[in-house]
């Protein structure tokens, strides 16, 4: 198989920081704090957060983002969950064409949420923070398949295969490296109207990976969920792009 993976291929690329909150939070005793909080991110980062959505059982913020096409997307960059809190900054979307979002110093928003969180909520403690890329390559007309099949060395196996999902875990150097490999497919093409040419499936391979740190009984310390950030950016792209393509 002559595919190569590479950042000229990277159609999709969304990024995530989870944050493993002890105690967890309990929605509706501390909504007004959380809304607070919330404010807070808006005011603070308007080009990453924009619109409170609070209810009963939910709590998230959505940005509507401008796109180079001069389309809009409309996108959740906080989100309550079960754990704690969920920041999403998207780097590139692909909506009819990959597009890129432009959110400066990701990494640096994510800081300093996460240290005003700390600073509302001193009883939490913070156990594990992880750094998710979501990233989508676009294979073009070769089938992904086909591609994510060729790691097997049996022929047989390959031919019989109608779908396959990879899930390795490399931890190292005290993280949790989570890698999730899967086929799909991206719509390319018309654009609609009378006359328009009819829109093609074309390959895709899902790669998501997930760097957290090693389940630990305290509170991490700024200095760790450096690290990991660290880490990540050490990681993202070259190394995982590097392991992708069997190289060293």
């Amino acid at each position: 198989m002559n595919y190569q993976f590479g950042i000229e291929h990277i159609s999709q690329h969304i990024v995530k920081y989870g944050v493993d909150v002890r105690p967890a939070f309990v929605l509706n005793r501390e909504k007004t704090h959380l809304q607070d909080y919330c404010n807070w991110l808006i005011e603070q980062f308007p080009l990453a957060f924009e619109t409170l959505v609070a209810g009963p059982s939910q709590l998230r913020i959505q940005k509507n983002f401008p796109l180079p096409t001069g389309k809009r997307i409309d996108m959740p960059t906080f989100l309550l969950t079960n754990r704690g809190p969920l920041f999403t900054l998207p780097h590139r979307i692909f909506i009819d064409e990959p597009q890129t979002i432009d959110i400066p110093d990701r990494d640096k928003i994510f800081r300093k949420a996460l240290d005003e969180l700390r600073n509302r909520f001193p009883d939490r403690a913070v156990l594990r923070v992880g750094v998710i890329h979501e990233f989508v390559f676009d294979t073009a007309d070769i089938d992904s398949l086909e591609i994510i099949a060729s790691t097997l060395k049996n022929d047989v196996w390959k031919e019989r295969i109608k779908n396959m999902n990879l899930r390795l875990e490399i931890p190292r150097e005290g993280k949790n490296i989570n890698l999730e490999i899967r086929p799909t497919y991206l719509q390319r093409g018309g654009r609609g109207g009378p006359g328009a040419p009819q829109q093609k499936a074309a390959g895709g391979i899902i790669v998501n990976v997930d760097i957290n740190n090693r389940q630990i009984k305290d509170n991490l310390t700024k200095a760790q969920v450096n690290d990991i950030l660290a880490f990540a950016n050490d990681y993202i792209p070259e190394e995982m792009i590097n392991f992708l393509n069997n190289e060293d």
